[in-house]
């Protein structure tokens, strides 16, 4: 007995570490160790999302994902091809036309996988895992369309797959059994409605016309017997004609509620996005609610409740994400936001806030407050901090607009924010930019599409973009020579020797951030940090060389 009871421990454990190695055929990786092709591919891919961990399988290349509260895993080849992504879906949100084949099909089966896939030149999908609950069982993998009845579109047994419905033949029958005859009393009542419908026309159809067809009685005369002495004179009493049954009209339609948005633009109708941009909202927004599209000038704007929040996102006709806004609680300004706005603004009342998302991580958050001295008139104050929490500008309440009137019912934050942000400083002007100076670039970076130009005065011109190392600047002559490269670092990496000489010679300022520039005609290499006055908030510009002695540039 106990050399039974050893022989199935020893199985268990052989069979775990069977499964422990089939696991780890998947290796992990640290983000150093994957290709700058590949790393590259999936920023342009999926910008948006944090990146939670790496893995390698074969040639294959597996980022999982993390884009709020949907996680997700990105396939990629090792030169840096996008080959398919799968965002998780819980099962209890799947469809029930697909847990009913899953059960009707795969009895005893548990869905292992469920997720929306994403591949090339197909259409957005549901893709499912099932299999045995045991331990080494081998998977069938079922693909659903996303819309509509979501039918069947593919299945793939593992070899041997032996059919489960075959185990169970009599709970199979009963159960079809049971759905055709649901089905029968679903068609069976949808007759008899049918019918009863067409019985109740035919009824009201004839009644009208024999009533129609029915002379109109004629006017009879009474005259009332009279004593000798009575002046009364005859009365007459005429019985009313009986009306003919009017045939009922049919209800009118009541035309669609007409959704506008709070600049007036007309809603459009889903069926007329394109599938490009409807799949290019999936990524962002999984089960978008109260969805409306509107089209601005070229843009697409899908409005509608994300997780509760009102947001909205921007997608290109060409199914290009550009950037999203939610309207985001007082709980979401964060400790370094808030202590800010404690600092130099004491007793501050938080009105709304916005978050916005962007394809070029220039994420940033606008949070709008009322003053201590401005509460009672109602005067906003707005300011902008970047994704780390740091201020990027303020904007003073509007005095003579505002003089004490009652806000606005139509004041949303959405539409409001880039009103009220106005950064022009970061303007693309890509068209005053000579071929020449692109065709260098291009050459440069390659895996580079997200690129704004701007052009110093002195016929430079700079382009500024995102790469594995975070935000770069390039900087090229008039001939596509480069002449500098700037790359933006990371505050708390800035040597001790400068931010101990900028506590003892910049007392009141706090360092905003700080670049790593190299200046290629004579190979020299300085750090640009700024600076910003903590009342004032006015920028200062530093130089520093590489021992962290102060320069001239």
């Amino acid at each position: 007995m106990k050399n039974k009871i050893l022989f199935v421990v020893l199985l268990s454990v052989f069979q775990i570490v069977i499964l422990n190695n089939n696991l780890l055929s998947a290796q992990k990786l640290k983000p150093a160790e994957v290709p700058s092709d590949v790393v590259q591919t999936l920023e342009e891919q999926y910008s948006y999302v944090k990146v939670t961990g790496w893995m390698k399988e074969g040639n294959t290349y597996i980022a999982s994902i993390k884009d709020g509260s949907t996680n997700g895993k990105v396939y990629l080849s090792s030169a840096g091809e996008w080959i398919r992504t799968l965002f998780t879906v819980p099962t209890n949100e799947l469809p029930s036309s697909i847990t009913d084949y899953v059960k009707e099909n795969y009895p005893d089966f548990v869905i292992a996988v469920s997720a929306l896939e994403e591949k090339e030149d197909e259409s957005t999908h549901y893709y499912l895992e099932v299999k045995e609950d045991a331990i080494g069982a081998k998977p069938s993998v079922l693909t659903f369309a996303s819309t509509g009845t979501n039918k069947l579109l593919s299945r793939t047994d593992p070899e041997g797959f032996q059919d489960p419905t075959m185990k169970h033949p009599d709970k199979i029958e009963q159960a079809k059994a049971a759905a055709a005859e649901k089905q029968a009393q679903k068609a069976e009542a949808a007759k008899r409605e049918a019918e009863e419908k067409a019985a109740a026309e035919k009824a009201a159809k004839e009644a009208a016309k024999a009533a129609a067809k029915t002379p109109a009685p004629k006017p009879t005369t009474t005259t009332a017997s009279k004593p000798a002495t009575s002046t009364s004179k005859p009365t007459t009493t005429a019985s009313k004609p009986a009306e003919p049954q009017k045939e009922a009209k049919p209800k009118k339609e009541k035309p669609e509620p007409v959704v506008k948005d709070e600049h007036g633009n007309i809603a459009i109708k889903a069926n007329t996005v394109p599938e490009v941009v409807s799949k290019a909202l999936v990524k962002k927004v999984l089960h978008p609610a109260e969805l409306n599209w509107f089209l601005v000038d070229s843009m697409y704007i899908a409005r509608c409740l994300n997780q509760g929040k009102k947001t909205a996102v921007y997608i290109t006709p060409q199914g290009i994400w550009e950037k999203t806004l939610t309207i985001m609680p007082e709980e979401s300004v964060s400790g370094l936001m808030a202590k800010h706005l404690n600092d130099f603004y004491p007793g501050w009342r938080f009105k709304s806030a916005v978050k916005e998302q962007r394809a070029d991580k220039d994420d940033k958050m606008m949070v709008e407050f009322y003053e201590k001295a401005n509460y009672k008139a109602k005067l906003v104050t707005t300011v902008f901090f970047d994704k780390a929490g740091k201020l990027i500008r303020t904007v003073d309440p509007d005095y003579e607009l505002g003089g004490g009137k009652s806000e606005s019912a139509e004041d949303d934050a959405l539409n409001k924010y880039y009103e009220k942000m106005n950064m022009t400083l970061d303007n693309d002007d890509a068209s005053s930019v000579p071929e020449n100076v692109k065709a260098a670039f291009k050459l440069k970076y390659p895996k580079v599409t997200n690129v704004e130009w701007k052009e110093d005065g002195y016929m430079n011109y700079i382009a500024a973009f995102y790469t594995t190392r975070g935000k770069e600047f390039c900087v090229f002559n008039s001939y596509g020579e480069i002449t500098e490269t700037w790359v933006l670092g990371k505050n708390e990496s800035l040597s001790a020797t400068i931010q101990d000489y900028l506590k003892k010679e910049y007392k009141s300022c706090k360092l905003k951030e700080f670049y790593t520039v190299k200046r290629l005609a004579d190979k020299l290499t300085a750090y640009k940090v700024i600076i910003v006055d903590k009342k004032t908030q006015e920028e200062q510009e530093l130089w520093f060389n590489l021992s962290g002695k102060p320069i001239e540039y």
